[in-house]
């Protein structure tokens, strides 16, 4: 069946110009925000809503991915001594996969030459262009060094791994990986050996496990299984989970529990840990683990960090705050001195939600704005009528 409108049906011309349009019309309105981004940035507004960087700000405020964040932020400020490349993305003949390499690869004296050149690479030679472009100066191996990263995140069933090293640590790593992975034996019975990628993710557990294992620090070096008593006791359908969320199969939890030391953690009917109140101003370990699983990270909008934490009391405990959950968030240090010193408050809701609010009595939102009408009717066309100006 052909689309149709007033004017007749639609061929695939029709519809192959529309893609090509609104994609030159993405990129260029994607050029428009990092430019209004590397204003922001340069001008360090973004300490006025209590983030520690541009990036930060960026995933609070529009809920992107801390990697795109930083790019963006990164290529914002690149495109600033680059008239020519972006002159060129602005016109919409750049996809993004080709710009962010380009600004990796060009400078004041190539910047027309490959302004020139650069639309007619693919996204992939683009990449490996940039990648090749310049020998390694000390200048690189310290900026490699400065945005070497990992981070991992899980589904239901697996962890996922995404990360980057400088080439000499990365080299390190495969080595020892490489190693221990030549070594693992074949299946006993089958004598067939595991796919080589399998025995790698075997080997990077391995070193971590070793790595636990000599930790002096037994709460550090603990891989935490929250399971309902029913679970260890047999029944498949009952609660287990690790400490950062996915849920784990009863019969793992079981498995788990063969050998470890165990910790009861007491809880009332509604589920809700039986509180310490003003027992205690301390935090003890077990709390802080429940802290962990409620938060996830630090809890200030865009932040995320996961490590080197701060457990702070929302209501004081010298102003009569109870060492509870509901009166507890973790919190990084730089956003917990910014709440302290800074004059920035929190506020508690429900379900262990939190609200920050800067000295000025503003509070950040953390969901990106929808459209406004009169944008949406410059943009599409669409969206409600103005109000009638007055007479």
């Amino acid at each position: 069946m052909t689309p149709g409108g007033p004017a007749g049906p639609v061929t695939s011309d029709d519809l192959s110009e529309a893609i090509s349009q609104l994609h030159a019309a993405e990129v260029a309105v994607h050029l428009r925000m990092l430019r209004v981004i590397r204003t922001y940035d340069q001008c360090r507004m973004w300490m006025q809503d209590g983030a520690a960087t541009m990036a930060q700000w960026l995933v609070a405020r529009l809920g992107v991915s801390p990697t795109t964040a930083s790019e963006w932020v990164r290529v914002a400020n690149a495109l600033e001594g680059l008239p020519a490349i972006e002159a060129v993305a602005t016109e919409g003949r750049l996809s993004w996969d080709q710009l962010a390499p380009l600004t990796r690869m060009a400078d004041g004296d190539s910047d027309e030459a490959l302004a020139e050149q650069g639309p007619g690479w693919t996204a992939a030679q683009t990449r490996e262009l940039a990648a090749r472009a310049r020998a390694p100066r000390i200048e690189d191996a310290n900026d490699a060094h400065r945005n070497r990263r990992l981070r991992w995140w899980s589904d239901q069933h697996m962890l996922h791994l995404k990360g980057e090293l400088p080439i000499d640590a990365g080299t390190l790593l495969t080595k020892a990986l490489n190693r221990i992975a030549s070594d693992a034996p074949a299946d006993p019975t089958t004598k067939v050996f595991e796919p080589y990628e399998a025995r790698a993710a075997d080997a990077l557990v391995e070193l971590a496990s070793l790595q636990v294992a000599t930790d002096a620090d037994a709460d550090r070096a603990t891989l935490v299984v929250h399971a309902d008593v029913a679970a260890l006791s047999g029944d498949d359908d009952a609660m287990a989970e690790l400490e950062d969320g996915p849920r784990i199969a009863a019969e793992t939890a079981r498995r788990l529990a063969c050998d470890c030391r165990w910790q009861l953690v007491a809880e009332d009917g509604d589920g809700d840990i039986v509180r310490l109140g003003r027992t205690t101003r301390q935090i003890p370990p077990w709390l802080v683990r429940q802290l962990r699983r409620r938060d996830r990270g630090c809890r200030f909008a865009g932040c995320g960090r996961t490590r080197w934490l701060h457990g702070h009391h929302v209501h004081h405990w010298t102003k009569g705050g109870p060492t509870d959950p509901d009166n507890l968030v973790l919190l990084c240090g730089y956003h917990h001195r910014l709440v302290h010193e800074g004059g920035w408050s929190i506020e508690m809701h429900e379900a262990g939600r939190a609200t920050f609010v800067r000295p000025t009595g503003q509070r950040i939102s953390t969901r990106p704005p929808p459209l406004r009408p009169d944008v949406q009717r410059r943009l599409f066309g669409i969206g409600p009528d103005p109000p009638p100006a007055a007479a």
